[in-house]
């Protein structure tokens, strides 16, 4: 019990740590002028557009089966829904 515990604290320092590094980063780059503002405004279009897309593809395909493939389907119909609202409002 003990080292579930520990290995959950573990992976959510991690994941938090990773999470804190990324927005580390970008304070550096933004204070350093390391980027235009319209380039920031770029990749947080992209991020958000295709890489975290991708990373849910990713992560959410390792678990997909024939037999659990219906149980995904609303999400996928949700998320093709709102990235097309989206992507032609902007």
């Amino acid at each position: 019990m003990a080292s579930d515990i520990a290995t959950s604290f573990l992976g959510a320092l991690q994941a938090s740590l990773s999470v804190l590094l990324t927005i580390g980063a970008g304070v550096i780059a933004s204070r350093y002028n390391l980027l235009k503002e319209a380039s920031g405004r770029d990749i947080s279009k992209l991020c958000v557009r295709l890489m975290l897309p991708a990373l849910l593809i990713v992560n959410v395909g390792e678990e997909v089966t024939i037999k659990t493939a219906s149980r995904y389907l609303p999400i996928l119909s949700m998320y093709l829904y709102y990235y097309y609202y989206f992507l032609f409002r902007s």
